[in-house]
């Protein structure tokens, strides 16, 4: 955060470039090697060239990294008004078009800020296309999360130009469906299912390794006990084969149960979850209007509220622009049938579900379990 002038303010977010890391990985590689060479038996000098070697690759990476000019991503705050800029100037609102600035802070924490304008008219949004639309006709300024001291720039240089309202900007759930029966406002999550987002059929594993076994089979026989000529030959070659792909096959099957590839997707009574090792994103049905899972695999969905961004900022990257939700791997067709299968059990009534996938036409779902 930069502030040149008294009535100026730059937020940036630009990344910085890794000349410094770079030099001290080259550094300390090139000591390796030089240490490792200086000795006079032979394994040290393998493993000081090996583990220098690796340094120093390290360290060209950053510096090939280093090279290109970073974009520039910044919002900007000055006498003109509020601009973003992603390497050049995305949208830009002069002081006069705006009623107030809110700075309000995330729900669930008071340390990290999110800025939203509040529009002087009401053909604000048919100039301004790059904004995000919030509840209370506001627009939410995406992309850009304030920490405690930027935030209170942002109030202050805000202030002497425009309104600077504290009213909190609505962050309220959607009123859920009246329940068939009394029972508690809270419901507690008893029914759920598990799919492996980027999961394999085990079916059609087994019956590969069926195949592969029959014709594993039938090429040892063939090496073993055929006569030495070309058939002999080929049987051996096929036999290195087919352990080779089998190896190559287990081996990408695998890797999709490991912990830091593996994506997962839980339905349930009360909402839906998609997490993987580092990234989580957990909805109640209360805050989704519709889903709808297309031809690719991908699973998309509609919230039911227009204050959606303020409450989930997490999700702000997988937005797409037209108010639908775009969760970031796309389901397997094993997942995909999972789903099509589980999905309208679990849903509760009034959220929309469109199936299509396999090429067949979209079929929606408008009741689900209660």
């Amino acid at each position: 955060m930069t502030a040149p002038e008294s009535g100026r303010l730059v937020v940036s977010r630009t990344a910085g470039r890794h000349w410094i890391l770079a030099a001290v990985l080259l550094a300390v590689g090139a000591g390796i090697v030089w240490a490792g060479l200086s000795a006079s038996q032979q394994s040290p000098r393998v493993a000081g060239c090996v583990f220098g070697g690796g340094f120093g690759l390290i360290g060209l990476i950053l510096v090939f990294r280093s090279l290109p000019e970073p974009v520039v991503d910044e919002l900007v705050l000055d006498a003109s008004g509020i601009s973003r800029i992603i390497g050049g100037v995305v949208w830009a609102v002069r002081w006069n078009e705006l009623a107030a600035v809110v700075v309000p802070a995330e729900p669930g924490g008071d340390k990290s800020f999110r800025v939203v304008l509040e529009p002087a008219d009401a053909r604000f949004a048919e100039r301004h296309r790059g904004l995000t639309p919030v509840a209370e006709g506001r627009f939410l300024v995406p992309g850009m999360t304030l920490s405690v001291t930027e935030a209170a720039r942002v109030r202050e240089v805000a202030g002497k130009y425009a309104g600077v309202t504290e009213r909190p900007v609505a962050a309220v759930l959607p009123a859920p469906a009246p329940p068939l029966t009394p029972g508690p406002a809270t419901v507690p999550e008893l029914d759920h299912v598990d799919i492996h987002v980027n999961g394999w059929d085990r079916r059609s594993v087994w019956l590969f390794d069926f195949a592969m076994v029959l014709l594993g089979g039938v090429a040892y026989a063939g090496a073993e006990f055929w006569p030495s000529g070309f058939l002999h030959t080929a049987c051996r070659i096929l036999l290195g084969a087919v352990v080779v792909l089998a190896a190559f096959v287990h081996a990408a099957e695998y890797n999709t149960q490991k912990r830091v590839l593996r994506a997962d997707l839980r339905l349930s009574n009360v909402g839906f979850t998609w997490h993987t090792q580092y990234r989580k994103l957990e909805l109640s049905w209360r805050e989704v209007a519709e889903l709808r899972l297309l031809a690719g695999g991908h699973l998309e969905f509609r919230p039911a509220g227009l204050d959606f961004p303020l409450r989930h900022g997490e999700a702000e990257r997988l937005a797409l622009g037209d108010g639908w939700y775009r969760l970031p791997r796309p389901l397997s067709a094993a997942a995909a049938r999972k789903f099509s299968r589980c999905a309208p059990a679990m849903l509760p009534r009034g959220v929309v579900l469109t199936v299509g996938w396999g090429g067949a036409p979209p079929t929606p779902i408008t009741r689900g379990a209660t």
